[in-house]
Parts: structure tokens; C-alpha cells; sequence
């Protein structure tokens, strides 16, 4: 049932929803450029210094089904209020961290707490936008701010390690207060339950939060201690068990915490399986260029930081805007553009370094990137939350972040393993990486003109009922 509320009342609700989903997204990538100064203060080992940025997406990606369904059966708003909280509260204690063990104990318990709040925050904006055309540009402002946050995290890493890189921690907490003492007053209350309650289904929590864990863990790990370690091939081994444990409670449960029926939605599962990809491309590409700029070209964290800043400005200012064209047109077309914008950018990438300034490499590889971006962040958000109802819609939130996060870590592991591996067979290292990345870019390419060509308009949620 959608709430009718009052225009201004409707924005200062979806202000305060992007402000949570900018955080969640932002502490993804903030803290990157900060890792140099955190190993010289706190002498962390350099293969335990990843853990710092890992830390964030294991909680992040470990729990985001497990948020996504919570915020369904025990209301959206109340979720996000208590998790919004203890992202606030993480984000504070991670200022006085002493330790590595401690710092990134503070990453993970916020990478939790926005695995609560990512889910929850996309449900309430589905609540309190009722029309159509309201909500597919409420739906484009709140992806723009996910994915500028996500994109601007290292600008904003960098400028805040010039004071200190515990402000890197810190600075999202005064939003996050903020946006607590507001939320109350102008997000929707949660509704009460008619009929019989339902019984949250533990034994598919206790099988599938663990077995993501595992999962994240394992691809993590590979990144920095490669596949045949004992703790990344065993975590992977482990996971799989539960995950096949978990699929066997599920179809069986009366009341699943994943109804098995929702894969069989053809616009959910591709648009899950291409945001992984894009995803996980972006972020290999992020990773190998970043240590370009700094260790090749000698540029400072801030520096390096700021060679994402127009990507980010791009996404901010055209994702709105491709959100709606997605919803009126049809998302399979928008977002192959978008991926094939992307993969152009790699490829450019990989001809043009070394062989122009880098300032004109930033420049010109940036403009397709970030414009490929914005259109393929809101057109897959789109077109998964396009035939799901609102008592699924954090379900199906947390499968789309949740996709998001492990297509990231699988393929970063990958491409931080050809990046490792590549000097071994007389390859620049550089190159192999951004060739492994700009290959994967084309075949996402393909996976994505493949989609559904049934316009989203056809069973759309956020069209009024009449």
C-alpha cells in the first residue's frame, strides 16, 4: 500500500534515503587511498593492510540477503533506523581505532549495518513515492547518489587523508546523525500485519549468512594470498555447502527467506547477473589504475583520488535522468550502451598509456566511463525492482547489493591474479590488467544486449495503481 505524502515532505525523505545509500557506498572505496598512512601508524603487516578496505564488504556483502528480508518481515523504517545507528556509531569508534585488529573491527560491524540499511532505504523510497513517473525519478536520484558515492569515495578518501586518515572513518558519522534525528518525523511508519505472522525463516538465515560470508571471504582472501591457500579454497569448499543447504531449506520452508520462485523472474536475474559483472569490472579497473597513477606516475593519494572526480561528477548529474529514460523506454537497451561505453573507456585506456600525458588519459578515458556508469547503475536498479511487489522489495533490494558487492570481489580477485602473475610470463603487469578488464567489459557487453526486450512499463511497480 503507498503512502501519500505531501511534496516537500516526499523530498526531504528521499534526501535523507540517498544521504544513508551515499554512506553506504562511499565507505566502500574511501578508505583505499588511506592505506599507506594507516600501515605507517598503526604498522599493520601489508597482508593484513587489505582487510581494511576488505572488512567493509564482507559485512556488507555477507548480510545483505539476510537485511534485505529482515527489513521485510520487521518493518523498513525501523530497520533502518537501528542500523543507520550503529553505522553512525561504528563510524565514531573507528576514529580512536589503536589496532589493526581494531580498525578493522570497526570496517566490518559498519559493512553490517549497511547491509541492513542499503535494502531498508530502497523499500521506504518505494513507500513514499506513489506515481509513476515520481518514483522513477526519485528511483534515478537515489541510484545517482549510490553510485556517485561509490565513485567519489576515493576523491573523497584522498582529502580527508590530508588531515588525517582517521577522518576517512569519522566523516560519515555527522550525516548519519543527522539524518537519525530527521528520519522519524518524515519517513513512513511501518504498517501493521494483517492475517497470521509470519515466522522469519532462521534456518535459511543460519545456512545463507554464514555461507556469503564464507564466500566473500574466500574471494577476498584470494586476492591477497592467491586460490591455492588453505583458508581461501576452504572457505569457498564451506560455502558452497551451505549455499546447497540453504537452497535445499528454502524450497522446503513454508515461509522462505528466499522464495526460489523470484530467480525465475527473467528481468531480476539479469539485471543481478549484469550488475555483478559491471560492477566487478569497474572495481578491477579501479583497482590497477589506482596503483598506476600512484606508483608509476608518482601521483599523491589526494591526486590519484581526484582522477575519479569526473566519472563522479557524470554519474551524479546524468543518472536521474537515464533512471526515467529506463523506466519510459526499457532497460536492456540503455544498459548495454552503458557497458559498452565502459568497456570502450578500458579499451582506450589500455592504447593510450604511456603514450599521452596522464592528465589526458584521466580526461578522456573518464568521460565514457562515468556517462556509461550512470546509465548502467539506475537501468539495472530499474529493471530488477520492475516486477517485484512492495513486500519483496527489500528481498529483492538486497539480491541487487548483494550482487553488486560479490561480482566486485570475484572479479577484483581475478584481476588482482593476472595483475600478480603477469611479470612472471615477461608481461607488464599494467597492461595484462587492463586487458583482462577491458575483455570482461566486451562480454558484459554481449550478457546485457541479451536481456529481456519487454518494456519495463509492462508489470512496473512504480507506476500508481489507479
Amino acid at each position: 500500500m503507498t503512502i501519500s505524502r505531501s511534496q516537500g515532505g516526499a523530498g526531504l525523505a528521499l534526501l535523507l534515503l540517498c544521504a544513508a545509500n551515499f554512506l553506504d557506498a562511499m565507505d566502500v572505496s574511501t578508505i583505499g587511498v588511506a592505506l599507506p598512512a594507516i600501515q605507517v601508524e598503526l604498522g599493520m603487516k601489508a597482508t593484513s593492510l587489505q582487510w581494511a578496505v576488505s572488512a567493509y564488504v564482507l559485512g556488507y556483502g555477507g548480510f545483505l540477503l539476510l537485511g534485505g528480508r529482515v527489513a521485510d518481515v520487521f518493518g523498513h523504517r525501523r530497520v533502518f533506523l537501528w542500523s543507520l545507528a550503529i553505522f553512525a556509531a561504528a563510524s565514531i569508534a573507528g576514529g580512536f581505532v589503536d589496532s589493526g585488529p581494531t580498525l578493522i573491527a570497526a570496517r566490518l560491524i559498519k559493512g553490517i549495518a549497511a547491509a541492513f540499511t542499503a535494502p531498508a532505504a530502497l523499500a521506504l523510497l518505494l513507500s513514499v513515492f506513489g506515481e509513476g513517473s515520481a518514483r522513477a525519478k526519485a528511483l534515478g536520484v537515489f541510484a545517482s547518489t549510490g553510485a556517485t558515492g561509490f565513485v567519489l569515495g576515493m576523491v573523497l578518501g584522498g582529502a580527508a587523508t590530508v588531515f588525517s586518515w582517521r577522518a576517512t572513518l569519522v566523516m560519515g558519522a555527522p550525516v548519519a546523525i543527522i539524518a537519525l534525528s530527521i528520519a522519524p518525523f518524515v519517513l513512513p511508519a511501518d504498517q501493521q500485519r494483517s492475517g497470521p505472522r509470519v515466522k522469519f525463516d532462521w534456518a535459511g538465515a543460519m545456512t545463507i549468512t554464514p555461507g556469503l560470508l564464507l564466500f566473500v571471504f574466500g574471494i577476498t582472501n584470494a586476492a591477497a594470498d592467491g586460490w591455492q591457500a588453505v583458508p581461501t579454497w576452504g572457505a569457498l569448499v564451506a560455502a558452497a555447502v551451505l549455499i546447497c543447504l540453504f537452497l535445499i531449506v528454502e524450497s522446503r520452508h513454508a515461509d522462505p527467506m528466499v522464495p526460489l520462485a523470484i530467480f525465475r523472474r527473467a528481468k531480476l536475474s539479469h539485471a543481478n547477473a549484469i550488475a555483478a559483472l559491471f560492477q566487478g569490472v569497474y572495481v578491477g579497473f579501479q583497482f590497477i589504475a589506482t596503483l598506476y597513477y600512484q606508483t608509476v606516475v608518482g601521483w599523491s593519494a589526494f591526486a590519484t583520488g581526484f582522477s575519479f572526480a569526473f566519472g563522479g561528477v557524470c554519474v551524479m548529474f546524468l543518472a536521474p535522468r537515464f533512471a526515467t529514460i529506463a523506466q519510459n523506454r526499457g532497460t536492456t537497451g540503455l544498459m548495454t550502451l552503458g557497458v559498452a561505453l565502459q568497456a570502450l573507456s578500458y579499451i582506450f585506456w589500455i592504447l593510450s598509456v604511456g603514450h599521452i600525458n596522464p592528465v589526458w588519459l584521466v580526461a578522456l578515458s573518464q568521460l565514457p566511463l562515468g556517462v556509461g556508469y550512470a546509465m548502467t547503475y539506475p537501468s539495472v536498479q530499474v529493471a530488477a525492482l520492475s516486477d517485484v511487489g512492495e513486500d519483496q522489495s527489500g528481498l529483492a533490494s538486497g539480491l541487487l547489493f548483494a550482487s553488486f558487492q560479490i561480482g566486485g570481489g570475484i572479479v577484483l580477485a581475478a584481476a588482482s591474479a593476472i595483475f600478480g602473475a603477469a611479470s612472471g610470463f615477461g608481461w607488464d603487469p599494467y597492461f595484462a590488467g587492463i586487458t583482462f578488464v577491458a575483455v570482461l567489459a566486451v562480454l558484459v557487453t554481449l550478457a546485457a544486449a541479451l536481456g529481456p526486450r519487454a518494456s519495463v512499463v509492462d508489470r512496473n511497480v512504480y507506476q500508481a495503481a489507479e
